[in-house]
């Protein structure tokens, strides 16, 4: 099976739905040969011949990846910190401010520095084919997650330390202080 997510933003990623359409219509993608299930999100268009979803539960989301033989997913922080932890084919479609499919292109920069890492992207359909024709498992040397939490302990490192505390401790009791002042 072929799984594909979009995630759940609000902004519709039609472009990648017309991907995988123009891939079924082209016999690249056969759905009557391998199952196509599509989390769809907001797209507005939806390819035939697919077995679709708007949203699911995680439980449901979950025994899809888990049966799946290739993912298609956006490159969403959610979604690399899933695909973080799983030995599966994947490969990540940034979503595009260009195309109305994000609020910026934070997606396209996080996919450009990925892709330095050997994490398969595709920018275009052409980057897709070839990936679907020659699959492979692709490990994050570190999740977005996995990021902020080393991150944060570096960062408690640094500045947890008596002083700090004591100095914000005092700046908050002197804002709590001029709060009760204008009371």
């Amino acid at each position: 099976m072929i799984l594909v997510t979009v995630g759940t933003e609000k902004f519709p990623f039609n472009r990648l739905m017309q991907w995988i359409d123009n891939l079924i219509d082209r016999n690249l993608i056969q759905p009557e040969q391998e199952e196509i299930v599509i989390q769809y999100g907001s797209c507005t268009f939806i390819p035939d011949r697919i077995k679709g979803y708007s949203v699911l539960k995680e439980t449901d989301f979950l025994s899809l990846v888990e049966q799946a033989r290739i993912i298609i997913a956006h490159c969403g922080e959610g979604t690399l910190d899933l695909l973080g932890l799983i030995n599966k084919p994947f490969i990540l479609v940034p979503r595009s401010y260009d195309f109305q499919e994000h609020v910026d292109d934070h997606q396209i920069e996080l996919a450009r520095q990925l892709g330095k890492l050997g994490i398969p992207i595709a920018n275009s359909q052409a980057d897709l084919v070839d990936f679907l024709a020659n699959p492979f498992v692709a490990r994050f040397p570190v999740t977005p997650s996995q990021y902020y939490t080393q991150a944060s302990l570096l960062l408690e490192d640094e500045f947890e330390t008596d002083l700090v505390r004591e100095e914000l401790t005092n700046e908050l009791i002197g804002y709590w202080e001029v709060i009760s002042d204008l009371a």
